[in-house]
C-alpha cells in the first residue's frame, strides 16, 4: 500500500512540473567558458597571407545608426545589443539525430520565442525565458522521425512545415490545432507570410502558396529539380507584391504573389550537372529593398537587380552564411573563416580579416562559421564545433572565445538582452 502511494504522489508531481508554466525548464545559469586554446598563434610566415586586405583599417559604424531588421528581406542588420555574456543555461531535449542536415530557426514574435524538440513538439516562451506552453500535434509514428520544423506567424496564428512533408496552423496563443494537412514533398525551407498567404519551397524545387486559413493550395511555381540535391535550406525574401526565392541547382526567381507569374529567374551556376547540384550550397538571399545579395560555396557571390534580374556585380569567394547590410556596408564571413566588409553598391572590398588566423593549423578544420550576428560593438560567430566567436566590429579581431559545446550551433538570435542559440538537443541562452 505505501509503495502504491509513493508512486502515485511521484505521477502527481511529474503532471504538475509538465503542466505549470512557471516551473523551470532551463538549467541553472553556470559561468560560460572561454576557450583559450583558440588564443594559440600558429607560426607566423614572413609573408602576409594574400586573403586578408586592408585588415588594419578601422571601421566605425555612423552614430545616427538605425536598428535595420526586416525579417521579410533576412536583413538582420544591426542589433543594438552589448553584453559580456559571461552566463549560459539550456533549455535541453533528446537530440535530434538528423540536425546537422537542416539549418532550422528559432522564431521571433515581439515578446514570444517559438522553437521545437526532437519529437516535433513546439514550445513556446515569454519574454522572461518562463515556458508558456509545450504542444505536439503529430501521431505517434511522426514523432519516432524525429520532424524538423519550419516555422511562419500571422497575426494570431503560427504556420509550421516540416521535413516529412506535414503542414499545419496552430493558434500561437494556446496551440490549439486549427487545421493540419499532408503534402507530395518534404519542406526544408524559410517561410514567409504575406495578406494571409505562407509561402514556402518543397523538396521538389518548388514554391507553393498555401491559404493561412485552409491550407489549400493557391498556386506554385515550378523551377527546375534535381535527381540528386543538397539538403541545404532554401530561402525567399518578400518586397513590394513580390516573392523572390532561391533554388537547389542555384536559380533566382522573382515571382507575383498574387498570381504566382514568374517575373524574371536568374541562374548563378553555368555549369549545371546532377552530381554538382548536390554539393552546391547557398546563403539565405538578402535585400536592401533595390538589390538581391546571395552567395554560394562556389566562389562565388551576387548582388542581383531586385526590379529586372540583371547581377550587379560579382566577388570571387565561398560563403553559405547569410550576409548583414549596414548602412552602406555588406558584412559577410567566407566559409574559410575571412569577415569580409564591402560596399553593397558597388561590391568593392573595404576589409578583410581572417577571424582563424591565430588558430592552428590543425585546429582550424574544427573551426567552420555557421551564422553570425552584428552587434553595438561585436560580431557574434557561432560555428560547428560549438564555438562563439566575440569579434570586435571595428578592428576586426578576436576579443574572445567561448566554448559552450562540441557540436554545431546554428545562428545567434537576439532576445530580451539575451543571445539564444539553437543545437541538435537544446536551446542555449547567453547572458
Amino acid at each position: 500500500m505505501v509503495k502504491k502511494y509513493f508512486y502515485f504522489v511521484l505521477f502527481l508531481s511529474l503532471i504538475n512540473c509538465s503542466l505549470n508554466p512557471n516551473s523551470k525548464f532551463w538549467t541553472k545559469e553556470k559561468k560560460i567558458l572561454v576557450d583559450k586554446s583558440s588564443e594559440i598563434v600558429s607560426i607566423v610566415k614572413k609573408n602576409k597571407s594574400l586573403n586578408e586586405f586592408n585588415q588594419n583599417f578601422k571601421i566605425s559604424l555612423p552614430k545616427n545608426l538605425k536598428q535595420e531588421l526586416n525579417q521579410q528581406l533576412n536583413n538582420d542588420g544591426y542589433i543594438n545589443f552589448d553584453a559580456n555574456l559571461e552566463k549560459i543555461s539550456k533549455f535541453n531535449f533528446k537530440k535530434i539525430n538528423s540536425f546537422s542536415n537542416f539549418e532550422p530557426e528559432i522564431l521571433l514574435d515581439k515578446n514570444n520565442l517559438f522553437y521545437f524538440d526532437s519529437s516535433g513538439s513546439i514550445v513556446k516562451f515569454n519574454s522572461n525565458s518562463d515556458l508558456v506552453w509545450k504542444i505536439n500535434h503529430n501521431s505517434k509514428p511522426d514523432k519516432k522521425l524525429q520532424p524538423i520544423l519550419f516555422f511562419g506567424i500571422s497575426e494570431d496564428n503560427l504556420f509550421i512545415a516540416d521535413s516529412i512533408a506535414n503542414y499545419y496552423v496552430i493558434n500561437k496563443n494556446n496551440g490549439e490545432l486549427k487545421w493540419k494537412k499532408k503534402h507530395s514533398s518534404s519542406f526544408n525551407s524559410q517561410i514567409k507570410i504575406f495578406d494571409k498567404k505562407a509561402l514556402v519551397i518543397d523538396m521538389e524545387n518548388q514554391l507553393r502558396c498555401f491559404s493561412i486559413e485552409t491550407g489549400e493550395l493557391i498556386w506554385s511555381v515550378k523551377t527546375q529539380g534535381s535527381i540528386l540535391r543538397s539538403q541545404k535550406k532554401q530561402s525567399l525574401i518578400l518586397n513590394k507584391g513580390r516573392v523572390y526565392f532561391s533554388n537547389s541547382i542555384g536559380d533566382v526567381t522573382a515571382v507575383d504573389i498574387q498570381s504566382g507569374k514568374i517575373i524574371w529567374q536568374t541562374p548563378t551556376q553555368s555549369n549545371i550537372t546532377f552530381a554538382s547540384t548536390y554539393f552546391l550550397k547557398l546563403s539565405d538571399i538578402v535585400s536592401d529593398e533595390k538589390s538581391i545579395f546571395v552567395s554560394d560555396n562556389n566562389n562565388q557571390f551576387f548582388s542581383i537587380d531586385l526590379l529586372s534580374g540583371t547581377i550587379n556585380w560579382k566577388q570571387d569567394f565561398s560563403s553559405e552564411l547569410r550576409s548583414a547590410l549596414i548602412g552602406d556596408y555588406l558584412v559577410t564571413i567566407s566559409d574559410d573563416g575571412l569577415l569580409i566588409v564591402m560596399n553593397k553598391e558597388t561590391g568593392q572590398i573595404i576589409r578583410i580579416n581572417d577571424l582563424l588566423k591565430n588558430i592552428k593549423e590543425k585546429r582550424k578544420k574544427n573551426y567552420q562559421p555557421i551564422g553570425f550576428l552584428i552587434g553595438k560593438f561585436n560580431i557574434y560567430v557561432s560555428t560547428n564545433n560549438g564555438r562563439v566567436l566575440v569579434v570586435n566590429f571595428k578592428e576586426g579581431k578576436i576579443e574572445k572565445t567561448l566554448k559552450l559545446d562540441n557540436n554545431k550551433l546554428q545562428r545567434p538570435v537576439y532576445f530580451n538582452k539575451s543571445l539564444y542559440i539553437a543545437k541538435d538537443n537544446s536551446i542555449i541562452r547567453l547572458k
